[in-house]
């Protein structure tokens, strides 16, 4: 994959994430996928176990890309975040 495919693949699953679109925000896991989160020491393996545990979240969230970068097979997204407790963002 080409680092353009890649960029591509990248905002698509940002957009995803930010309109709450699990099916397309989650193609961008493989089958094996790994997401760990240091701050709390969790770690949800597979694609579909990372899916599930987003799914079953009681908020709504909102992503806001500031920038992408990368090369290779390294690629980092810096964004912001924001959660609603229990109802979308109007």
């Amino acid at each position: 994959m080409g680092e353009n495919e890649i960029r591509e693949a990248l905002n698509r699953h940002w957009a995803a994430s930010d309109a709450n679109d699990f099916d397309v925000e989650h193609d961008i896991y493989r089958e094996d996928a790994l997401l760990e989160y240091p701050q709390s020491g969790e770690r949800v393996k597979g694609r579909q176990n990372i899916r599930a545990s987003r799914v079953a979240q009681p908020n709504s969230k909102r992503f806001k890309v500031r920038r992408i970068v990368g090369t290779g097979d390294l690629w980092v997204t810096e964004f912001s975040s924001h959660m609603t407790a229990g109802h979308p963002i109007r």
